[in-house]
């Protein structure tokens, strides 16, 4: 009988993503894009009140991760949620807060 409820491989999987979203500000970028859709790296650093550099960095690295689509239109990058599976699980652990 299985006892578990993931398999080793599923909750490797399961601490990647954790780890790429466990910041505030990543947290914020998600809460963003998961209500606004697509936006450029200018509207974020805009609507946060952070530096270029700092969005950027997170932006990356989630993309690199999976998390995020980009798309290059000359000189600007937009981003977006590659799904909404991260978002979805962030309202289920929101539920664990109350």
């Amino acid at each position: 009988m299985e006892t578990e409820c993931f398999t080793w491989e599923e909750l490797e999987k399961l601490a990647y993503v954790l780890k790429a979203v466990a910041h505030p500000n990543r947290l914020k970028i998600i809460c963003l894009l998961s209500k606004n859709g697509e936006m450029s790296v200018s509207d974020i650093c805009d609507r946060m009140g952070c530096s270029q550099a700092l969005i950027s960095h997170h932006l990356t690295d989630m993309q690199a991760k999976g998390i995020l689509l980009i798309r290059r239109e000359g000189r600007n990058a937009f981003y977006c949620m590659a799904s909404d599976h991260v978002t979805e699980a962030m309202r289920c652990m929101m539920k664990c807060t109350k």
